[in-house]
């Protein structure tokens, strides 16, 4: 666990463009000035927020090497994540991929995540495990990353995320498999272990005691998890999605009280799970008209309004950092 615990680090998916089990969904084109103006709003006085992107690999390196070219000159602040939807399944060539991303850009980049839901089976498109050979993708590419960041020198640091909304049965024996083919080589390869959380993100209005107590389940279970799979304690986790959407039956209101929820029970868990970041899901709306849950998950509206979670966590972070400063003295 953490000997000492460290300001909880504070990000977000900027951009307008989402994956769901339906497909992407697309609304108006990005608006850089207005994402810049409104992440500096949204971290106040505190530091930069990081900034949480993805890299989607679909077989070619070439057009993903050239994604990750522009987003690296965004350099520390840049949480990087390469999702594998190879639907021909082909680890080795994977595996090559993830290794030139980490001699061209490891010395950048702040973090770089490979694999992302890779235990996520039973969704459709979006998530990584719904490709052939995710699992190997994921230990494979942990375990090249790592040579490769040993053999350059690198200093970002590597890790994966996974989905908390498994069916258990299947996540056990996901994680099973992880251990039997990554050893302790895997978990020694780590520098973090994130997770995907939308507690009650689905299900209808809020229940703020419902999003804690399945917020805390998530957090510790997962922590279990790890443990299990032979993932030392020292390894933190990052919650690197955290979400919960507008659109039909859920209000802006509700919403800003169950991020508000969320972050906040994060914050509570952090020195007993080790948790280091806490990432939002998103800046903005992909499409503030859309019918699809996943076009409302934004803090702002799709025109760059912000909803009232914007207002609310932006002052929830500047209570967090005051908090932590009064703590230290």
């Amino acid at each position: 666990m953490l000997t000492s615990q460290e300001p909880l680090v504070f990000g977000v998916y900027p951009f307008g463009i989402v994956g769901g089990p339906r497909g992407a969904v697309v609304g108006p084109p990005d608006d850089f000035a207005r994402i810049g103006s409104a992440m500096e709003g949204l971290a106040g006085d505190g530091p930069p927020l990081l900034v949480r992107l993805y890299v989607t690999y679909e077989g070619a390196a070439a057009p993903a090497l050239d994604q990750v070219a522009q987003f690296a000159p965004l350099g520390s602040v840049v949480d990087l994540s390469l999702n594998y939807h190879d639907r021909a399944g082909n680890v080795e060539r994977w595996c090559s991929f993830v290794e030139q991303v980490v001699q061209r850009h490891g010395s950048s980049l702040g973090s770089i995540g490979i694999t992302n839901e890779a235990n996520l089976l039973s969704v459709p498109y979006a998530p990584d495990g719904a490709y052939p050979n995710a699992l190997e993708a994921l230990v494979d590419g942990i375990l090249v990353a790592a040579a490769t960041k040993a053999r350059v020198a690198a200093g970002t640091a590597l890790g994966f995320t996974a989905a908390a909304d498994v069916d258990p049965a299947n996540d056990a024996e996901f994680w099973q498999r992880v251990t039997e083919r990554g050893g302790h080589a895997f978990g020694a390869a780590l520098g973090f272990a994130g997770l995907t959380l939308y507690p009650g993100g689905f299900s209808g209005p809020a229940d703020l005691g419902t999003i804690a107590r399945r917020t805390t389940e998530a957090l510790t279970s997962y922590r279990a998890r790890l443990l299990g799979a032979g993932i030392p304690d020292a390894v933190p986790i990052r919650v690197s999605e955290c979400g919960w959407p507008t659109g039909p039956g859920r209000t802006e209101e509700e919403q800003a009280e169950a991020l508000c929820t969320i972050v906040s029970t994060i914050a509570d868990l952090q020195g007993a799970l080790s948790i280091t970041h806490c990432e939002l899901f998103t800046l903005r709306d992909a499409d503030s008209g859309s019918q699809d849950d996943f076009g409302h998950f934004g803090l702002l509206r799709d025109d760059y309004t912000p909803k009232p979670a914007y207002h609310a966590l932006r002052a929830l972070l500047r209570a967090h950092r005051l908090k932590d400063k009064g703590r230290r003295g």
